[in-house]
């Protein structure tokens, strides 16, 4: 919660649903999340599994708590719009 400063929350909840697809794509193609292996243009995934083991945790544990913060400020944002907040 300390990390969530007014600047990330005004940033975070002023973005589109578009622009949430694009940073996980962004998140996806890097790669310590051992998703996707680019090939040219393409995204392809790699074969086998992924072992998600305490390495990979962190890792990748930053990426996850910020895109929770992330989804958090956009759906109190969200919600707030619904209910004329």
């Amino acid at each position: 919660m300390k990390t969530i400063t007014p600047a990330r929350i005004e940033g975070w909840s002023h973005s589109k649903p578009m622009d949430w697809a694009n940073e996980s794509f962004a998140i996806v193609e890097q790669p310590q999340t051992k998703y996707c292996i680019r090939q040219g243009a393409s995204c392809e995934q790699p074969a086998g599994k992924v072992t998600i083991d305490a390495a990979y945790v962190a890792v990748n544990a930053p990426i996850i708590r910020q895109q929770l913060q992330k989804a958090g400020v956009r759906l109190a944002h969200l919600l707030d719009a619904a209910l004329g907040k």
